[in-house]
């Protein structure tokens, strides 16, 4: 095992998915996701109870990242103990990990070696190694990525490029092979047909060139980019009827026409609670600028607005009010 080293200060570029629609845009990847039960213990084909969870632990189905979400991913061993190493184990320390910001790193790693020490011997262990080095590559990784911050001087491509590298090499690095092939064989494809896309574009390749370098691509993925161009499209769409003017009425009409009754009732669950959210952030917004003309000491104006917070957010949501509130300012 390698010892762990560095912060793991960044947001995990990839919250995992079971379900997963890819959506290209401008050559770059988006994954969106739909979540479904962990399972976790012995045996790869059969499911077990999850692990107690522990004193000092978190569900994470109860937090504000998950929305009440289903863990997502698989960790489990097969017949003989061993660990079964396959992406749904990355899909499982994703999913964990994804909630920092909202939860403390110590804290979620308590609950998932609690899990971790529900598998019999020597997938317990493998377990245990894997974490860790995964943890190491994401901490380098973040380091890799402050550093690239400070630089100047080059092109998006050549950062692009070096950036790419970079993470293949510590991904060999940090983590044995079976595992580099199992958790990002799919990812590194992708990256590097991105990255030959770019580089033909900025040499001024046709779009016959580029056809070609789209059939280089395994079969699946060329399906599943296909399959992202058609979502890309029906989100187009859909803007495009809010733009002239439908109704929700017809907006989820039309989205059960393309999605399906369940997806749409889904979609127009989550409009409502991003409008609720929105709503409040308004309203923090308006309370704090009547407070600023009112003419308060600072002090005092801070403590009205510590309570309001308070009052109308959890402690996750505190967490990241500023950066909300940034956002809304944009729109």
């Amino acid at each position: 095992m390698k010892p762990l080293h560095g912060a793991l200060g960044l947001t995990l570029s990839v919250v995992a998915v079971v379900l997963l629609v890819s959506v290209w845009q401008d050559d770059v990847l988006v994954q969106r996701a739909e979540f479904q039960p962990a399972r976790t213990g012995s045996g790869a084909d059969s499911a077990a109870p999850r692990a107690a969870m522990p004193e000092n632990g978190v569900d994470p189905t109860q937090l504000m990242t998950f929305r009440g979400a289903t863990v997502d991913g698989y960790l489990r061993t097969d017949h003989r103990g061993q660990l079964v190493i396959d992406i749904q184990l990355r899909h499982w320390m994703d999913f964990y990990l994804s909630a920092q910001g909202e939860v403390p790193l110590d804290d979620l790693l308590l609950t998932m070696r609690a899990q971790i020490r529900g598998l019999p011997e020597p997938g317990r262990s493998q377990a245990e190694n894997i974490l860790d080095e995964y943890l190491g590559y994401l901490a380098a990784l973040a380091d890799y990525d402050r550093e690239a911050q400070k630089r100047v001087g080059e092109s998006g491509l050549d950062e692009l490029s070096a950036r790419v590298a970079w993470q293949q090499r510590l991904r060999r690095e940090w983590l044995e092979p079976p595992v580099v092939e199992a958790f990002f064989q799919a990812d590194e494809v992708m990256d590097n047909y991105t990255l030959a896309r770019h580089q033909l574009r900025a040499q001024g390749a046709d779009e016959a060139q580029l056809a070609e370098l789209n059939s280089s691509l395994p079969q699946e993925l060329q399906q599943m980019r296909e399959q992202s161009q058609q979502v890309l499209t029906l989100q187009q769409q859909e803007q495009k009827l809010r733009q002239q003017g439908s109704s929700a009425a017809d907006i989820q009409q039309w989205r059960e026409q393309q999605y399906g009754k369940e997806a749409a009732e889904r979609l127009a669950k989550a409009d409502q609670q991003q409008q609720h959210w929105q709503q409040r952030l308004q309203d923090y917004q308006q309370y704090r600028d009547s407070l600023a003309l009112q003419g308060l000491a600072n002090q005092d104006r801070e403590l009205l607005l510590k309570t309001y917070r308070s009052r109308h957010f959890s402690e996750a949501e505190q967490k990241r009010l500023n950066a909300a509130l940034t956002l809304l300012a944009g729109e």
